[in-house]
């Protein structure tokens, strides 16, 4: 039985986690205000070779409010105006575990069934993201899984945000 958006996001608020299919691949996903899940999934990352940026998904621009402040100016656009992938790493996190504080990775989700997930969770969701189609070797899957995997990966843009707005391309 496939679950809803309500029972992955209660799952989600518990501190479980979800094997998410978005644009970008496949992502091990977690509530970012439950403390012990993120903490997990930051040990889980160190184990990855190469270890995956930790990512806070958002339904869009109107979510920076919650997680970053001040939010430079060109932000808004970069979020609202992204038809790829583009993750941004932005100065001044708030309301996230303290690992996420001096920068957070955000990146808009494209794909409507991880949307609509943000929505019924009410806030963004972390993730661990893969970038391929193939869950890493040695990781337990979860056993609840949100999205449609695509049928090729779009690699996203990765760019860091100065507090003034200077551009810093990581990855084009």
């Amino acid at each position: 039985m496939t679950p809803t958006t309500r029972e992955i996001a209660f799952a989600l608020r518990q501190g479980r986690y979800i094997l998410l299919s978005d644009e970008t691949g496949l992502s091990m996903a977690c509530d970012p205000q439950h403390a012990e899940a993120v903490e997990k999934l930051l040990e889980i990352r160190q184990d990855l070779i190469p270890a995956p940026i930790p990512t806070l998904l958002i339904a869009d621009s109107g979510m920076l409010n919650l997680y970053v402040r001040p939010i430079p100016e060109i932000a808004w656009d970069l979020i609202d105006f992204a038809e790829n992938p583009l993750t941004v790493l932005l100065p001044g996190g708030v309301n996230l575990p303290e690992a996420f504080q001096p920068q957070v990775p955000v990146r808009k989700a494209l794909s409507e069934p991880v949307k609509q997930l943000i929505g019924a969770l009410g806030r963004g969701i972390l993730v661990l993201p893969f970038e391929t189609l193939e869950w890493p070797v040695g990781l337990n899957e979860p056993d609840l899984t949100w999205g449609k995997a695509p049928a090729k990966v779009q690699l996203p843009r990765i760019m860091e945000l100065g507090p003034n707005g200077e551009v810093a391309f990581l990855r084009k």
